[in-house]
């Protein structure tokens, strides 16, 4: 969980700590921070093996709270507007997700202050199916914003955080002390509010298992009705991941708390959110934290997409219902790359190319796979035309275009055949037997020559004459 510089400078001038800058450098005693990955402690021993994915009744009591609207703003050039906002926490609803942090205590920036609160009004008037949260630092300050927020919407949350790493207490000035005293205090604080807390920790996957004992005592015994674990930097991997949340379950239960929910909150710098993200589910997490196409400061936060898809299959695979409305998928991050000004990925997940050819090997399937279901709409049998119409979206598409709102496309390039020209005839509406073969052989001509996939224009275009010389 992340906080902007200005909100970093007003944590430190607002509790009086300037770090270490007074002390003599040839002295400094420099902490090595712990790591989950392969640091051995008696605390919590190293697994042997974990489990390659959750269950599905893991799945299905899993939620996903949105970071969109603070952590992934965090990566981009501009703050969206309150009206762009509340229309994409409309579709987010409509997916299936009730949570979403909006904010983070944003000291002095008065322009975003007040879009927050507006947003939080918009949200109380006009969407109260989405509880929202915001992340508050442990000063007076920042309490006080989040009690102003409380006022606005009743049914806020707050999470309540701070750095817990060696190496940030290091540049800090902060001990374990320091720490432990300031989250008992603000916690207590916001909860005598009336608002519901999500302790958190910034870089909790490189704090010792001592230390986080410690801290989740003390996040629980305050009375945090959520214990939220951070991977601030992304440098965890599947195994350190399970290990350290079993460990916080362990420590849960110990306190006598073995059913209160635990969050995960990934970062994507090392390619290991996805994985994470399962492995802590697998390991007890109950919520994870995610952002659509993965925006976010640096290399980003764990992709919604990637963590829905995944966790979608999971549950279909096991007969369940689905927790997420999958077809307004594609609709749900499309919108938010236009909201946040990001260009989707040419590959990737669900990126451009996602349910996209132009190889002869591939078309070529997946046109024989409609003629297929063409013979079984001819032989009244629609349940079959309807499995091969979908094993046409599949046979080369591990994500069928049409469940998430979407549609397969296929394009003319070197790498084509007659199959290729024909079902991209198809896919634009038109009748393929319409096409002479000069046409389909010419177009086939033209993108060897060029040494490129044809244009959508460009196959249109052809294909619009083709179809009018055929009608003539």
């Amino acid at each position: 969980m992340q906080k902007d510089t200005h909100s970093a400078a007003e944590n430190t001038r607002n509790t009086g700590i300037t770090g270490n800058t007074g002390t003599d450098i040839n002295s400094l005693d420099v902490p090595v921070n712990f790591n989950w990955n392969r640091d051995e402690s008696p605390l919590s021993p190293i697994p042997a093996n974990i489990p390659g994915e959750p269950s599905a009744q893991q799945v299905v009591r899993t939620q996903i709270l949105s970071e969109c609207l603070r952590d992934g703003l965090q990566g981009i050039a501009g703050y969206p507007t309150v009206d762009a906002m509340m229309d994409y926490l409309r579709i987010l609803h409509d997916f299936g997700v009730q949570n979403a942090t909006v904010g983070i205590y944003p000291g002095n920036a008065d322009r975003i202050d007040a879009t927050i609160k507006q947003l939080l009004a918009r949200m109380r008037d006009e969407l109260p199916g989405i509880v929202p949260s915001v992340l508050s630092l442990c000063t007076e300050e920042s309490l006080k914003w989040t009690g102003d927020c409380k006022d606005i919407h009743p049914g806020l949350e707050s999470v309540v955080f701070m750095g817990s790493a060696p190496s940030r207490r290091l540049v800090q000035g902060w001990d374990l002390d320091f720490i432990l005293h300031r989250l008992e205090t603000f916690i207590k604080k916001t909860v005598e509010m009336g608002i519901p807390v999500i302790a958190g920790t910034e870089h909790t996957t490189q704090t010792s298992p001592e230390d986080l004992r410690a801290i989740t005592r003390t996040q629980v015994e305050s009375g945090a009705y959520v214990v939220a674990m951070a991977d601030t930097i992304g440098v965890i991997r599947p195994l350190g991941t399970y290990r350290m949340v079993r460990f916080i379950r362990e420590e849960c239960a110990a306190l006598g708390v073995p059913d209160i929910p635990v969050d995960w909150h990934g970062h994507r710098d090392t390619g290991n959110a996805l994985g994470n993200a399962m492995a802590a589910i697998a390991a007890g997490a109950n919520r994870i934290h995610v952002v659509s196409r993965g925006v976010g400061e640096r290399s980003g936060n764990a992709s919604l997409e990637e963590v829905v898809l995944n966790l979608a299959a999971i549950e279909a695979e096991a007969g369940l219902p689905v927790s997420w409305d999958m077809s307004q998928l594609l609709k749900l991050i499309t919108f938010y790359e236009e909201m946040v000004g990001v260009e989707p990925p040419e590959h990737g997940v669900l990126g451009k190319r996602y349910s996209h050819t132009s190889s002869g090997i591939h078309t070529d399937a997946i046109l024989k796979a409609h003629h297929l279901a063409d013979r079984a709409r001819a032989a009244s049998n629609p349940a079959l035309e309807a499995t091969l119409r979908e094993m046409s979206r599949t046979v080369y598409s591990a994500v069928d275009p049409a469940a998430i709102g979407g549609a397969p496309s296929v394009a003319v390039s070197p790498w084509s055949g007659h199959s290729s020209v024909k079902l991209a005839c198809m896919l634009s509406g038109r009748d393929p037997g319409a096409l002479s073969p000069e046409t389909v052989e010419g177009l086939l001509a033209r993108a060897n020559e060029l040494g490129r996939e044809l244009t959508a224009q460009e196959l249109e275009e052809t294909f619009t004459r083709a179809q009018a010389q055929a009608q003539a």
